[in-house]
């Protein structure tokens, strides 16, 4: 298995052109459609399709210090903002506040927040988003989770 470093590396070639990195092409509105594991970056295999969480884009990368208005807000039941910091196609995303409404685990809302807080990598190709996180393999973290045991991708299309 190749180091998350080296997958990063290999997702920008992507598609027939490559994929992008261009922070502007972020913006936006994006909808999650599934959950994926990718071993080398090239080849994405084991996809699962997921309804029920969106993402919404206003700046990228977002500033440290910020009014909460410029966050990105990922949502599912609750309504999450996070901090964006990019490199090249380098990505770090950081939990700055959310709305609380108590979800009963197993549920999807822990996928994303698992994969968002171990973002590691993105790319565009085309109209989707592919985020790479850190494979989990906590098997008490992955009680609460649905679909992202055995999975490295969120990916996500334009709305």
């Amino acid at each position: 298995m190749l180091s998350d470093e080296q997958i990063s590396s290999n997702l920008l070639t992507m598609g027939d052109i490559g994929g992008s990195i261009d922070p502007e092409l972020l913006i936006g509105e994006w909808e999650l459609v599934k959950f994926a594991y990718t071993a080398d970056g090239k080849k994405i295999s084991n996809a699962i399709t997921v309804l029920g969480g969106r993402l919404t884009i206003p700046i990228a990368p977002t500033p440290v210090e910020d009014d909460g208005s410029e966050r990105w807000g990922l949502h599912c039941v609750n309504s999450m903002g996070f901090i964006c910091s990019i490199s090249d196609n380098l990505i770090d995303l950081s939990l700055r506040g959310s709305t609380y409404i108590y979800v009963l685990s197993p549920h999807i809302e822990y996928d994303l927040i698992y994969a968002f807080t171990n973002a590691y990598s993105f790319v565009i190709n085309g109209n989707e988003l592919i985020i790479h996180f850190k494979k989990v393999e906590d098997r008490n973290l992955l009680s609460n989770c649905t679909a992202i045991e055995n999975k490295n991708l969120i990916i996500f299309k334009k709305r």
